[in-house]
C-alpha cells in the first residue's frame, strides 16, 4: 500500500507542483485546500488520470479542529501518513513596511504564522506518537536575505522558520524531521498574479532577479524535486535546515 503525503496549499503554484511530483513517486496525495474546491478536484482528477492516487480535503489552518481532522484523515489512508508539506501563504502587499497598516499586518501574521504553528505542531505530535515522519515548510528567500518592500513575506516567514527549527530540535529524538525550503522568484503562482499587478510589485521581482547569479526564474519542478528529496529516506539525516532555492540570490 502507498504511504500518504498531506499537502496543505496543494492548489497553489508550488503546492500543485509538489502534488504532481510526489504522485509520480508512488505516494498517495491528500490535496489540502482552503476554499478552492474546484482546483483541488482538478488536481485529484489529473493525478488519478495519470495513474496516481489522490484525494482532496478542505482545511483552514487557523482552525485547530480542521487541522486535526485533515491530518487524521491523511493518517487513515493507505499505509499511513509519511509526510506533511505546508505550501500555504496569504496574498501579501509589496510596499515599504511603514506603509503597511496595522490591520494588514495582523491579518497576515495571524493567517500565515498561526496557521503554520497549528499545522506543524499538530503534525509533529502525530508523527512523534507514531514512530516518526518528515515535514517540509515552504518559506521564502527573504528569510535568508532581506529585500526592500518585501517585509510581509519575510517577517511572517522568519517567524515560521523559527517554529521549524524549534520543532526540529525538540522532535528530532522522536524521529521527526522538519526542514524549510526558501524559494526565490519562481515561475509559478503568485508571480503570475498579484506580484505583477502593480509597478512596485513588479519592481521587487525584477530587483531580486537582477541580484540573482543565475539569470532566470526558478522552475516549480525544481522546488518540488527538493521537497520530494527532503521527504524521502535519502534525506534521513537532514533536519532543521533552511535550504535556499533561489539561483544564488541569498549567497
Amino acid at each position: 500500500m502507498q504511504k500518504t503525503i498531506a499537502i496543505a496549499g496543494g492548489t497553489g503554484g508550488l503546492g500543485a507542483a509538489i502534488c504532481r511530483e510526489l504522485a509520480v513517486r508512488d505516494y498517495h496525495i491528500l490535496v489540502g485546500y482552503h476554499s478552492n474546491r474546484d482546483s483541488a478536484e482538478q488536481m485529484v482528477d489529473a493525478i488519478t488520470g495519470a495513474g496516481g492516487s489522490a484525494r482532496s480535503h478542505a482545511v483552514d489552518l487557523c482552525d485547530e479542529a480542521q487541522v486535526h481532522a485533515f491530518l487524521d484523515h491523511a493518517a487513515s489512508l493507505g499505509a499511513g501518513l509519511a509526510g506533511v508539506v505546508n505550501a500555504t501563504g496569504p496574498a501579501i502587499p509589496l510596499r515599504p513596511l511603514t506603509e503597511i497598516s496595522g490591520a494588514e499586518f495582523r491579518h497576515i501574521m495571524t493567517t500565515d504564522v498561526e496557521g503554520a504553528f497549528n499545522l506543524l505542531t499538530a503534525a509533529g505530535k502525530l508523527f512523534a506518537a507514531n514512530g516518526g515522519g518528515a515535514i517540509v515548510q515552504l518559506l521564502t528567500t527573504a528569510v535568508l536575505r532581506t529585500l526592500e518592500n518585501d517585509a510581509m513575506s519575510g517577517i511572517p516567514k522568519t517567524a515560521i522558520m523559527g517554529i521549524v527549527r524549534q520543532l526540529a530540535r525538540e522532535l528530532g529524538p522522536r524521529n521527526v524531521r522538519l526542514n524549510g525550503i526558501a524559494p526565490g522568484v519562481i515561475d509559478a503562482g503568485i508571480v503570475h498574479s498579484s506580484f505583477t499587478a502593480d509597478p512596485v510589485a513588479e519592481a521587487v521581482i525584477n530587483d531580486c532577479l537582477d541580484k540573482t547569479p543565475l539569470p532566470r526564474m526558478g522552475k516549480p519542478e525544481e522546488v518540488s524535486a527538493l521537497a520530494a528529496f527532503l521527504l524521502s529516506d535519502a534525506a534521513a539525516y537532514i533536519n532543521g535546515q533552511i535550504i535556499g532555492i533561489d539561483g544564488g540570490y541569498s549567497a
